[in-house]
């Protein structure tokens, strides 16, 4: 069905929408991890509910919130026609990466700020819908919760943004009843929270973002340079698309920009292997691969920087010949990392895009807190 886009203009208000317009035909994005992806998750009964809506499914499974935000950045880039509405969930992948100890909570919170100025911009109404794990007795995963449920509710309360919560949706809270595993809901399940968004689709609002900035530079295979053994491809895959540069031993890439280097995105098939990242002042190892390609084996992911790689100068991803002097660098660790197959020399990257994290410093954090209040 054709869906009726409005220019900024036009988005006077950052209120609820009138009755009259959430009922028919607005262009939704629905942005989240792998409970929209699977067969009959939330995402697929929520397309079947809102039959009246042009409904448009970008999920990306096994990665957190940052995704989100390159996604949201490269279809600005590309010029696509915006949604007048964002279903954002990925709170359930941040707390599963913060509880293996691979994400920041500064990370996030910056990631959740830039998705709402990235709103912001463009006149999009934006919501979040904040799932869970399954309850365990796991330590690690009770604090990993906690973190993430306090991010998302500051940002949606600093935002005038609303969030809808599995305890709002299911009495009692989510119980083991609603999950056919550790991360992942029962068609019923799905079915009740898709119901929930869809009656909430009027509470959606344009971010106030006020001071809010996008502190992300997403750094394309188009604004590389590369030399040595590579080509430039262009992969398509049902969940990404876009231009790759591929590197083979020996060759290396350059990708401008400044500050901290917060993730790649790469795509991992059974050639891939283990890469060198190189900043002004650091060197780092670090493997593409995952153990999600025993699911699926050529695999689209953005991987998380563990390390501190600070730059002024943009970094260099390099596919050395020498396997002694690559060991010897210091290893990036990447969250369910499993051994290179291919021989050495005939290992392979795929890579799309760097992004680079300008942080706040605590003055300007202090600075901002203040002017909140």
């Amino acid at each position: 069905m054709a869906s009726r886009t409005r220019t900024g203009e036009h988005y006077a208000s950052c209120g609820p929408l009138p009755l009259a317009r959430y009922l028919y035909d607005m262009k939704i994005l629905l942005l989240g991890g792998s409970n929209a992806g699977i067969r009959d998750g939330w995402a697929f009964q929520f397309q079947r509910q809102a039959s009246a809506h042009e409904v448009e499914n970008r999920f990306l499974g096994a990665v957190g919130s940052l995704y989100g935000l390159l996604a949201l950045l490269k279809m600005e880039r590309e010029g696509a026609t915006h949604p007048e509405i964002v279903i954002f969930e990925y709170c359930l992948n941040d707390i599963l990466l913060f509880a293996a100890n691979c994400l920041r909570q500064k990370l996030v919170a910056d990631t959740l700020e830039g998705i709402a100025a990235c709103c912001a911009r463009r006149g999009i109404r934006l919501m979040f819908l904040c799932l869970d794990p399954c309850q365990t007795t796991s330590k690690e995963l009770r604090g990993a919760r906690r973190r993430a449920h306090r991010l998302y509710a500051e940002a949606a309360t600093r935002y005038a943004t609303p969030a809808i919560w599995l305890d709002d949706i299911f009495p009692g809270g989510p119980a083991a009843a609603h999950y056919q595993d550790q991360n992942h809901l029962t068609v019923e399940a799905s079915v009740a929270v898709a119901a929930a968004v869809l009656s909430k689709l009027g509470d959606a609002r344009i971010p106030k973002v006020h001071d809010a900035e996008i502190r992300f530079d997403y750094v394309d295979a188009t604004r590389a340079q590369a030399s040595g053994a590579c080509e430039r491809r262009h992969i398509q895959s049902k969940v990404f698309e876009g231009a790759f540069i591929r590197l083979t031993r020996p060759s290396e890439s350059h990708w401008p920009g400044s500050g901290r280097l917060a993730g790649l995105m790469l795509h991992s098939d059974d050639t891939s292997g283990e890469y060198l990242i190189r900043a002004p002042r650091c060197a780092r190892r670090k493997n593409p691969r995952s153990k999600m390609q025993e699911i699926v084996a050529n695999l689209m992911l953005l991987h998380y920087v563990s390390g501190t790689i600070a730059t002024d100068r943009g970094v260099a991803i390099a596919m050395p010949d020498d396997e002694a002097a690559l060991r010897r660098a210091p290893e990036d660790a990447t969250l369910l990392a499993m051994p290179p197959t291919a021989p050495f020399l005939d290992q392979t990257l795929d890579i799309h895009a760097v992004i680079f994290w300008r942080p706040r410093s605590i003055a300007n954090r202090i600075a901002a807190m203040l002017r909140r209040r």
